[in-house]
């Protein structure tokens, strides 16, 4: 067991997450765990670092707002327990990675990758789930949550329209993008791209409703602002 837990804890150090691997095989991941496993979620490449990723990831997510509460501790538990019959030991390595987690507190990039490399880049909208069901436990979503969440389904590599699909199942409204704010889908070409941003820059330069008080312009300027942001988002992500 202590080999076992230094070996998985290794890797939130940033050592390499083939030293969890073993120990897990050995003590966790057991011959009818792997089974359920593969029945529950096939086509998995790395069993026991996807199991370590998704706790990791729901307990960095929870972070967002300070430590992992005991609700959020129990809906990471409820996933593993209701779907791969975890219990005992197992859920006390759980436990052990939470905690491990709260004390490193690790970069999400690396795990993120690992994670998607694991699961051959399935189940991305799984854990972009699991992560809101951490955190929505608590309460409603504050801002800096819902930047750890846009950031988390980024690395995932997951559309506007895959992650306002995960919200919809927990009936928040939809995101505001890039492209929400310019007024356009997502499918848009990068010309109608550049036509509707220098469309609405003209529509809400401050310039334009100086005229109308101090109130308006400032208004318009942070609108302004707003608009100008999308673009250089959309034209980074494009690379037009």
């Amino acid at each position: 067991m202590s080999w076992m837990f230094g070996a998985g804890m290794g890797f939130l150090r940033g050592g390499p997450m083939g030293a969890v691997v073993g120990g897990t095989l050995q003590y966790i991941i057991t011959q009818k765990l792997q089974q359920k496993i593969r029945q529950s979620l096939p086509g998995l490449d790395d069993q026991a670092v996807f199991v370590t990723c998704v706790v990791v990831v729901m307990s960095k997510t929870a972070m967002a707002q300070g430590l992992v509460t005991a609700r959020a501790r129990k809906v990471i538990h409820n996933f593993f327990r209701k779907n791969l019959n975890y219990s005992g030991a197992e859920l006390s390595f759980i436990n052990k990675v939470i905690d491990e987690t709260q004390r490193v507190n690790p970069d999400l990039k690396p795990i993120v990758e690992q994670y998607r490399k694991a699961c051959r880049n399935h189940y991305t909208s799984l854990l972009l789930a699991l992560a809101y069901q951490v955190v929505l436990v608590d309460g409603e979503l504050s801002d800096d949550l819902q930047k750890e969440l846009n950031r988390l389904s980024t690395l995932l590599g997951l559309s506007y329209e895959n992650h306002d699909g995960v919200r919809e199942k927990y009936c928040l409204e939809a995101l505001r993008t890039p492209y929400t704010v310019l007024g356009i889908s997502s499918s848009a070409s990068n010309e109608e791209i550049k036509k509707a941003y220098r469309q609405m820059v003209r529509n809400y330069h401050p310039d334009r409703v100086s005229h109308l008080g101090e109130e308006r312009t400032q208004e318009a300027h942070l609108r302004f602002l707003e608009i100008m942001e999308a673009y250089q988002e959309l034209e980074k992500m494009r690379e037009f």
